[in-house]
């Protein structure tokens, strides 16, 4: 991957590389911290409890909702393949809040070689305001056996 400007969000924050597709740019999609699935998240990774505290991690199970998901099944190549996490990052100007609406705003980006779906995700208030910027790199792998030639 290359350096990336982090003053860029959306759409211009990632810029096709050789051998990759311009990004596709999912509608923003609005988002909410629930107690009851922060808690449950927390607890089905190990945490204990959160109190007021929203895991760092929490975002990526928005790679879940439906939006999001069919544009990584579509891109992946159908059902002989398979999405797997290869990496992530996490870049936080500020803490999310229990019980707060946010907005996703949402990239997937591809590339040949090796196969690779990258999601960038930016978490903002209603406001605006930035607070999280989150990548998911998904490795692109054949389910079934190739005949040889």
């Amino acid at each position: 991957m290359t350096e990336r400007d982090p003053a860029q969000t959306g759409a211009s924050a990632l810029a096709p590389e050789p051998g990759t597709d311009a990004p596709i740019c999912i509608h923003p999609i609005r988002v909410r911290t629930e107690p009851g699935e922060v808690a449950r998240f927390s607890r089905e990774t190990g945490g204990i409890g959160t109190g007021d505290f929203v895991p760092l991690t929490f975002p990526f199970r928005w790679l879940g909702l439906p939006a999001i998901r069919g544009v990584i099944l579509q891109s992946i190549g159908g059902e002989g393949f398979l999405p797997v996490h290869e990496a992530q990052s996490f870049a936080y100007e500020s803490s999310l809040r229990i019980d707060t609406d946010y907005v996703l705003a949402v990239e997937i980006g591809s590339s040949d070689k090796p196969p690779r779906l990258i999601v960038t995700m930016v978490v903002s208030t209603l406001e605006g305001e930035v607070c999280a910027r989150l990548e998911t790199v998904l490795r692109i792998v054949r389910l079934t056996q190739e005949t040889p030639s």
